[in-house]
């Protein structure tokens, strides 16, 4: 904890899906001081090579360690996949990161074939292999590559990432109700998913992700009175992606920052 006695947490995605995730960890806690750095300017990830992620990834994690962060969430499930466990190796400080919540779907409804939507490269790693690999013999696992559906989202274009996830949904259908959400980008569209597809089974790893950091760092429940503090910074000046970020960062809280930087020379705009 810093000298204030609060935690410092550093959370990074290849754009602002992990924001999705913040907005779930704000609500369940209170007093941590929260930088969220989305590497605009590189994304997507999910259509690069795994080295590519992991050069990128070690960078974003560095520079959250530099602003004095504690703790890293990797609130992207393709950084996760190929980065986590590399850094982890080479650093003590906690580094957290995403699972398409495909367990919980099956505890709910075992015996089901369930349909994965995700990045590419999410999909093929070896880390999304072994959770395959691990579960029950006889489940089916249905992946669903959506390659440009974070960035649609991304640069706010979100009715043509509607009807690119819709597409997608029509396609599995046929063979089951279940679908993971393994991309925190995805999250967002949720809600729309429930409204238009009402029987349709949805699972992300949000809650699970938010609570095991919340029980590995004890941290403290949220609450009313949020005392949390968020500072956001993006590497772009894109409109999209800022008018976006802040648009998404007022349904977290109201009293945040947001910043353009620079990651190799500091601060540009503010």
């Amino acid at each position: 904890m810093n000298s204030r006695g609060r935690y410092k947490i550093g959370i990074f995605d290849s754009g602002l899906g992990g924001l999705s995730v913040l907005r779930t960890l704000w609500k369940e806690t209170s007093n941590i001081d929260y930088i969220y750095f989305g590497d605009l300017i590189h994304a997507p990830y999910g259509q690069k090579s795994k080295q590519e992620v992991i050069e990128l990834s070690k960078h974003a994690f560095e520079y959250l360690i530099e602003k004095d962060c504690e703790a890293v969430l990797f609130a992207c499930n393709t950084a996760t996949s190929a980065a986590a466990d590399f850094l982890r190796k080479q650093h003590t400080i906690p580094i957290f990161g995403m699972e398409p919540a495909v367990k919980p779907a099956l505890v709910e409804n075992p015996g089901v074939k369930i349909a994965v939507f995700a990045t590419e490269l999410t999909l093929k790693e070896e880390k999304f292999k072994n959770l395959v690999s691990g579960l029950a013999i006889g489940t089916e696992i249905l992946p669903i590559p959506c390659e440009g559906l974070a960035k649609l989202i991304d640069s706010d274009n979100w009715e043509e990432a509607w009807n690119y996830l819709d597409s997608k949904i029509k396609l599995v259908l046929p063979e089951t109700e279940i679908i993971v959400l393994g991309c925190t980008h995805y999250v967002f569209l949720r809600e729309r998913i429930s409204y238009h597809y009402p029987n349709l089974k949805v699972y992300d790893g949000n809650m699970g992700t938010s609570l095991h950091m919340k029980k590995i760092l004890q941290l403290p429940d949220g609450c009313k009175e949020n005392k949390n503090q968020l500072d956001i910074l993006l590497n772009t000046p894109d409109s999209d992606y800022v008018h976006l970020a802040g648009r998404i960062a007022k349904t977290i809280t109201p009293n945040h920052t947001l910043s353009l930087i620079n990651t190799t020379i500091g601060k540009l705009h503010v």
